[in-house]
């Protein structure tokens, strides 16, 4: 396939879509009208049904030569789909496919017992989805996990959720309950590391678990003991990991890593890694990177998230300019600079609300942390006041 000339795609009527794709990508991404164009291949009114047999002419320098192996095309590798036609399905079990990542903008039903979809991502938003799952080398789930119903499944190599957890709410985040994935062995979880906890007790659903990777804020790590057969165990991202249970509990394990997680619990962890490499041959095993816990806030917790236009990325980009000056001031002198610099920069930006001003303070809080030295809470606030104007 010529990627310098636009690709002619019959998706919605004759000819209805023309697209240039750029050397080496491999995906094609099918955003819904309105979204912005540049993120996406093409936009389509998600209302209607799409020739997906339009793709069946389309191929890879390798897929080409050998064509008659598979009529139906393989380029593009990976789709990504935000609409409600689910024909693809029926069509992705005539045609491999190595990825797709579907977003229904409408509840829904599907069954993908008999799709060759490798590896499949379900996002749910506001909408319910009944889903059928067959046999994948992946599948994860996205976003509201509560909307997501399974039925039914088949072999999943690995099973992934990406929950969407509230950033200022502290309660304790429960996965849903996934009678369908009772027996998976394999499986991968992905939350924030800041704000909502999540439950590792809803994790007993999975009885058969041989390997767990975790990456975020957990809590009720002690859970995990009931894990008797746990052969990998990864933690990343990690801010809190007072309860996780010694390594020496997981009498299987073969493999630990910790990556990016709380220095204090870091530090333990990696001496017992040490003492069990002693007793007996590990696989890949590590714990590096240890991070202080305001470094969590000061990678994840920028507070002008809700900022917007022109004022967002100056806030942002000040932020991070003054993190790396903060951490180099030697005095209480030198950090008070660079905080009032910090501080003043807003005072040239137009129409600082109530809300801003109190995400500028938090800035600040947060920031006097960093310092290789105590800066007084109540002293980097009384700067922060005498500067600012707003």
């Amino acid at each position: 396939m010529d990627r310098e000339k636009p690709i002619i795609l019959s998706l919605t009527g004759e000819k209805s879509h023309a697209v240039t794709i750029p050397l080496g990508q491999g995906s094609f991404a099918l955003g819904a009208l309105g979204m912005d164009a540049k993120k996406y291949d093409v936009l389509v009114d998600h209302k209607l049904p799409l020739n997906w047999e339009a793709f069946n002419l389309l191929f890879t320098p390798h897929g080409k030569e050998h064509q008659e192996l598979n009529p139906f095309g393989d380029w593009p590798r990976n789709f990504y789909y935000w609409g409600n036609d689910a024909r693809f399905i029926p069509w992705s079990e005539k045609r491999e496919i190595e990825g797709f990542t579907w977003s229904p903008l409408q509840a829904t039903t599907a069954d993908f017992t008999k799709s060759k979809i490798g590896g499949l991502t379900i996002n749910a938003d506001a909408y319910n989805i009944k889903l059928k799952f067959g046999n994948h080398r992946a599948v994860s789930l996205t976003g509201n996990l509560h909307h997501i119903a399974v039925s039914k499944t088949g072999n999943i190599a690995t099973l992934s959720f990406f929950p969407k957890t509230e950033k200022k709410n502290k309660t304790n985040y429960q996965l849903p309950n996934f009678e369908a994935f009772k027996d998976i062995t394999s499986l991968d979880i992905t939350v924030t590391p800041l704000g909502q906890p999540f439950d590792c007790e809803s994790l007993l659903q999975f009885k058969n678990l041989t390997s767990l990777s975790l990456s975020g804020n957990y809590t009720n790590l002690n859970c995990l003991e009931h894990f008797v057969d746990l052969e990998r165990l990864a933690i990343r991202y990690a801010p809190n990991l007072q309860q996780l249970p010694a390594l020496k509990s997981w009498k299987k394990l073969t493999s630990f890593i910790g990556w990016n997680i709380e220095e204090i619990q870091g530090n333990l962890l990696r001496n017992e890694l040490k003492a069990i490499k002693k007793e007996r041959e590990l696989n890949y095993s590590t714990v590096s990177q240890l991070r202080k816990l305001i470094w969590f806030s000061t990678e994840y917790g920028i507070p002008f998230a809700a900022w917007e236009g022109k004022n967002a990325k100056t806030a942002v980009k000040n932020y991070k300019a003054t993190l790396k000056k903060i951490k180099k001031a030697k005095t209480e002198k030198e950090a008070k600079e660079v905080l009032t610099e910090f501080v003043n920069v807003f005072n040239n930006l137009p129409q600082i609300e109530t809300t801003e001003r109190e995400d500028i303070g938090e800035a600040v809080y947060q920031l006097r942390q960093v310092a290789s030295f105590e800066i007084d809470a109540k002293t980097a606030m009384q700067w922060f006041d005498d500067v600012r104007d707003y």
